[in-house]
């Protein structure tokens, strides 16, 4: 005991004490200034504005610019470009450290497909409103054909082919439907009263009286495109009548409007 006490008190043990301590530090040091040099702390650079750039682009585009990229998403737009990036996180102008990566959505070449449903046996509204689900267009106009089965589709086509269900399709393609009209169904028909209905609504009920829609004319007072899905119709051509006949098929042109002023009562709107 008397010889450990006498060591911890001797100068070889403090000379060893300082050497450890300074060994410690420095170590603490050198780790810190590894960290900065990896972190690359306290340096940043600009995000490049990505938007724009085609995906074959890319590879090019991200040289000498100290950063990395990753796409992680493709959204399918008919109305830009395809394969180019038009979103990026973070956005550009950003200030982040070197190596970072930076994420990007693009365009997709493709547009996305979706199985085709069955509309065969089913009533056209039915019919139109499984297209709308699955984002298919209906074709027009709707052809008629004789048949016991008054207002059922008969047949679903594709480019003037009948297509299968569970046939993969690009979404927002546009299907031919057959459907039947009855016996009798060349018989005139009466002009349903479209006034006050949106086109959608209109539309379907030209469909159900075996009619189909002319030309969509839309206020010119309309400001915003997105106002047309609210816009109800306010004049239609030929006007409705509880005598008025037109032969089956024929068309109805609508005149649609946000403004509540132009819109008579349904019931003013028969002449």
């Amino acid at each position: 005991m008397k010889d450990i006490l006498k060591f911890l008190k001797s100068r070889a043990f403090f000379k060893h004490l300082g050497i450890a301590l300074f060994a410690l530090l420095l170590v603490f040091w050198l780790i810190f200034v590894g960290l900065d040099l990896y972190t690359h702390h306290g340096k940043t650079i600009a995000v490049p504005d990505f938007r724009g750039v085609k995906q074959k682009a890319l590879v090019e585009f991200i040289k000498g610019k100290q950063l990395k990229y990753l796409v992680i998403d493709s959204i399918y737009d008919t109305k830009k470009d395809k394969g180019v990036v038009i979103k990026q996180e973070p956005e550009p102008g950003s200030r982040v450290k070197q190596e970072r990566t930076v994420y990007l959505y693009i365009t997709s070449v493709l547009p996305p497909r979706v199985s085709m449903p069955r509309l065969e046996d089913r009533s056209l509204r039915q019919a139109v409103a499984i297209l709308e689900t699955y984002g298919l267009k209906l074709a027009k106009p709707i052809r008629r054909r004789p048949d016991i089965c008054n207002g059922c589709v008969l047949s679903q086509e594709y480019k003037g082919k009948r297509i299968a269900e569970g046939t993969l399709i690009e979404r927002g393609a546009e299907i031919s439907l057959i459907v039947g009209e009855g016996h009798g169904g060349g018989d005139a028909v009466g002009i349903p009263n479209l006034i006050g209905l949106t086109r959608k609504q209109a539309v379907l009920l030209l469909n159900e009286s075996n009619l189909s829609e002319g030309t969509p004319v839309f206020d010119k007072n309309q400001k915003e495109k997105q106002d047309t899905a609210n816009a109800r119709v306010y004049k239609q051509v030929p006007a409705a009548g509880g005598d008025k006949m037109i032969s089956p098929g024929s068309s109805i042109d609508i005149y649609l409007s946000n403004d509540k002023s132009r819109i008579k009562s349904r019931s003013d709107s028969v002449k």
